[in-house]
């Protein structure tokens, strides 16, 4: 920054100063806040970096601000005219963007991956940190199946569909260690997340790499003040849409208008809202953080612990975490060695209500009464209790009578050394071992209303894991010249292994002990309980290398290879090569473009990598021995052993193959930037369970790899910055994303397979609900077209094979449960000490079968069942379930996913540095056409799209937070 004056004059009280601002080429900067110092006065830069300004006096100090430059305070004293220089923040121009075994900066980058920091969470009740990314990324589909039960997962799928019986979610890699889990960290512990999407950013992964990797770094403490952050929140909810079932006075008038001979009968004389009586009306829910950081020069620390009890909406339903961090930097031997320690333990408690109970509790009588005062029934335990048709049972006792508990522990440690041998060579080590315990326990007394007269029945399951990661690399970075060379090359193995224990017993003579005194059931000495075990195991053993050159901040080459083998494949394709290129080309800074002066960066890149899919069942290779019947043998009896199941020695993993072209810019000083991407990826040797012949083989089926899944599609990002001034800004995020998918090849010369039934199946419907057909999208609904009702109230639908009836050949496709694209709306808005942000999110052209309309919409279970208030639109049709398009509901949506007012309290003591309140509301808003209860349901696997009767209600939350840094 330089200021010069080019006149002087007389001092005036008010007078007019002129200035230029430009960077450090001299190019003129557009869009410059310059603002008077202390005061509400000031201008922006015009086109040619120009600006015109009143002020008071000759103390006077302009302040001249930009996003991505330093800011710049100029004393006016006397002087009229101002050239002012501005530089760039070289924090934001060379951001770091973490790539898997290092970091490069985001200009060099060639691959595609974005990066996510804190600044850039969202607020709210986070379970799980994978929430802070949904609608941040474009491609990256994230859903929440479960609705609002806090002890549900998430679904993640990046750039579609690429495998049919493989794992679909990107590998997790926490701080190197590979295969984390999210749910076990502490949102607040992210200092980054950095998401690898396409084939050549993620193929030194291997064989983990098909679904994209997903890379968190966590917050390190920093030399210097120690601090202390308190985070706290408090949260509420309530249902976004009751299902709209029959009142007990629409019950009742129904009952006489369609029913009137059972009218009587079937009105119990009360008025039960079921819904209600097993949710709760406004739980609340709590989250408490403290983390303590600081350090020296050789040695820094961040340690935190936090509490988080998250109720859910439905009663006995709920989630208590509890997690803690330990991270240590160390260096010494002169700066050369450095040493990071991160040692991480978390316990989460979870209690489950069950899905049964909602359905039971939407489909009950609802002149039914909860409990049962008159003694009809003793066995019951004081529940009303009606025997009625098709597991048909009172969702209250379901609730009060029986125990479903879940214990997670884990424990997490590693240790990462890095050796500077000479200036340009590092030795890098890590070694890690992260063990994990879950227990679960379910317990149903004798009064629960399926098992009568089991008097108790218990189950316990305990599983264990562990796995262990050693991983050694040299890292080579040089610069010379116009040149710079980064490379590594090292060696990795990763060891897994699991035991499960499960029993069953019941008959107990007391329910106090729930299912911690298991031995004590009858079944036990009468034969009847059961006891199971097992243990697994596989490794990985790699060998990986990469090299990137840049020469002159112009062109740009990566290069990367992993050569991996994994216990799970056949003898004959234990091992496999993955390798991977990108080119990058900053077209500004060739000597043409530098006319261009409202274009600050410009990149080109292109990418092609192949990346594995191991993520199937252990020893699925092998023929799996089990035990038979016994035998007398020499006086003994001995068991049998024989094989289960076809060795394939060929089974490998699934391939595929990904290029990816893509545009990185910069106009306007940064005020506007983007991404946008384009890629194919093909993924062959597709893993699947195909018919075989027997003889030669012993079993009529086998896991082959066979066939290939296409997928395209274009991904666009944009941020933009539409006003910044010293005391107000606007930023703007939007993302855009569509996916195609086509099974290009289901079958070879010695594995065939015409098509795939997938789905739901019931005895009711009587076809599978969807359907995989060779060189058709996945994701299709197959099934009759509905065309209405005729006179008589049955249903017409068109008749594909002219038979007059319904029958197989009249089955079409009827939709798609994939959307046509996705989009994000983020903004954020800060005036003074308040902010303000809001994200929408939307999906379009995505179908969803409505199972609750398809079962719950005729009048077939009237009487015995409530029925949708919707079924007396059509009162003519009395007939049952026919699964057909007349279910199948468009399912596009916009949703406001998040609100956030926050205000950042002026302090003026020494004891707190920061302190923020703020207000967050999630899933305040959904438009959409779609009658279920929410349209965001599964997107995983071969039978996405399916709102299924037995359902957990969504909510919307209503959060009150604090922040103070001490």
């Amino acid at each position: 920054m330089a200021a010069t004056p080019s006149v002087s004059e007389t001092l005036q009280q008010n007078r007019k100063i002129k200035g230029r601002v430009v960077d450090v080429n001299n190019e003129p900067m557009i869009g410059v806040s310059v603002l008077e110092k202390g005061t509400t006065n000031g201008v922006i830069t015009d086109f040619d970096g120009n600006f015109t300004l009143d002020i008071r006096g000759n103390s006077a100090v302009l302040v001249c601000s930009y996003i991505g430059y330093i800011t710049a305070e100029i004393q006016v004293g006397n002087q009229t005219a101002l050239h002012v220089q501005m530089s760039e923040d070289v924090k934001v121009i060379d951001e770091v963007v973490v790539i898997g075994y290092g970091t490069t900066t985001k200009k060099e980058l060639t691959g595609s991956v974005t990066s996510i920091g804190k600044d850039d969470f969202k607020a709210g009740n986070i379970s799980n940190p994978i929430q802070l990314l949904q609608g941040q990324i474009a491609g990256l589909n994230i859903a929440r199946p479960d609705g609002a039960d806090p002890t549900g997962g998430f679904e993640i799928q990046l750039r579609g569909l690429t495998t049919m019986k493989g794992g679909s979610g990107p590998l997790i890699v926490i701080d190197g260690v590979e295969g984390g889990n999210l749910a076990n960290l502490n949102a607040n512990d992210i200092e980054s997340i950095d998401v690898l999407k396409d084939g050549s950013a993620a193929a030194i992964y291997g064989t983990r790499g098909t679904n994209g990797v997903i890379l968190v770094t966590t917050r390190k403490g920093k030399p210097g003040h120690s601090l202390i952050e308190f985070s706290s929140y408090w949260t509420t909810q309530s249902v976004t849409r009751k299902p709209e079932f029959l009142s007990a006075d629409e019950f009742r008038s129904t009952l006489k208008e369609y029913l009137p001979n059972q009218a009587a009968t079937l009105d119990y004389g009360a008025s039960t809202d079921w819904f209600d009586e097993v949710t709760r009306d406004t739980p609340l829910s709590q989250y408490y953080s403290l983390a303590a950081s600081g350090g020296s020069e050789k040695l820094t620390y961040r340690g935190n612990i936090s509490w988080h009890d998250d109720k859910g909406i439905v009663r006995n339903s709920g989630n208590q975490q509890l997690r803690m961090r330990f991270n240590v930097s160390q260096t010494a031997l002169n700066d050369r060695l450095k040493l990071d320690y991160n040692i991480s333990y978390s316990t989460a408690k979870k209690n489950y209500s069950g899905y049964e109970v909602m359905k039971q509790a939407v489909t009950r009588n609802p002149t039914e009464p909860v409990y049962d005062t008159e003694g009809r029934t003793p066995i019951s335990g004081g529940y009303y209790y009606n025997d009625g048709p098709f597991k048909y049972y009172n969702p209250v006792a379901m609730q009060n009578e029986s125990t479903n508990e879940t214990l997670d522990r884990e424990f997490s440690g590693s240790v990462h050394a890095s050796l500077k041998i000479i200036d340009p060579l590092k030795i890098n080590a890590l070694a890690s071992l992260v063990e994990t315990n879950t227990r679960n326990g379910y317990y149903q007394t004798q009064y629960y209303p399926i098992d009568f007269g089991t008097n108790g029945r218990a189950t316990s399951t305990n599983s264990l894991s562990s796995s262990k990661q050693f991983e050694v690399n040299a890292d080579f970075n040089h610069s010379f010249g116009d040149h710079k060379i980064q490379a590594i090359a090292g060696y990795s193995y990763y060891d897994y292994w699991n035991e499960r224990y499960y029993g069953m017993n019941y008959g107990y003579d007391t329910d106090i002990f729930s299912f911690y005194n298991m031995g004590a059931g009858s079944a036990l000495s009468a034969g009847k309980a059961s006891l199971t075990s097992n243990k697994q195991s596989n490794k990985l053993i790699s060998f990986f290398g990469r090299v990137m050159y840049n020469f002159s901040d112009k062109y740009l080459l990566s290069a990367s290879v992993r050569y991996e083998g994994s216990s799970r494949f056949g003898a004959n394709n234990k091992w496999g090569t993955f390798p991977a290129v990108s080119l990058g080309w900053r077209i500004t800074q060739e000597e043409f473009m530098k006319k261009f002066r409202w274009l600050d960066d410009l990149k080109l890149r292109a990418g092609f990598g192949v990346t594995g899919n191991q993520d199937i069942d252990n020893y699925q290779s092998l023929s799996l021995l089990t035990f038979g019947s016994r035998f007398l043998y020499d006086g003994k009896w001995t068991s049998t052993v024989y094989p289960n199941s076809n060795p394939n020695p060929d089974l490998k993993w699934e391939r595929k193959e990904e290029f990816n072209v893509g545009l990185d810019f910069s106009v306007l000083k940064g005020r506007l930037t983007g991404t946008i991407d384009y890629y194919v990826r093909h993924t062959k040797d597709l893993l699947n369970l195909y018919t075989v012949p027997v003889p030669p083989n012993l079993y009529d089926t086998m896991f082959a790899n066979v066939g290939q899944i296409n997928n395209s599609g274009i991904e666009i990002s944009l941020g933009a910055s539409p006003v910044v001034t010293k005391d107000f800004t606007w930023n703007l995020n939007l993302t855009f994303a569509r996916n195609t998918n086509k099974l290009a090849s289901f079958s070879n010369n010695e594995y065939a397979m015409v098509q795939m039934n997938t789905g739901y199946f019931s005895e009711d419907l009587k076809t599978y609900t969807q359907r995989i057909v060779e060189g058709e999208p996945i994701g299709n609904f197959y099934g009759p077209k509905w065309l209405g009702f005729d006179a008589n109230g049955d249903n017409i639908f068109e008749d594909l094979d002219d038979d007059g009836k319904l029958s197989d050949g009249d089955n079409q496709v009827i939709g798609n449960a994939y959307p046509d694209f996705t989009f994000s709306i983020q903004n954020s808005f800060s005036y003074k000490n308040f902010d303000l942000s809001f994200l929408f999110r939307g999906s379009v052209g995505n179908d969803v079968l409505n199972m609750s309309r398809l079962y719950y919409e005729g009048f077939s279970y009237f009487g015995s069942n409530n029925i949708l208030k919707s079924t007396l639109d059509h009162p003519e049709y009395k007939g049952g379930a026919i699964y057909s398009s007349r279910f199948i509901e468009d399912g596009s949506f916009v949703k406001l996913d998040n609100l956030t007012l926050g205000y950042n309290v002026p302090l003026k003591g020494k004891i707190i540095s920061k302190m923020r309140i703020y207000v967050t509301g999630q899933n305040l808003l959904t438009l959409t056409k779609y009658k279920g209860m929410d349209p965001e349901v599964h997107l995983a696997g071969l039978e996405p799209g399916i709102e299924w009767y037995t359902f957990y209600p969504r909510t919307k939350t209503y959060l009150l937070g604090l922040n103070i840094t001490f």
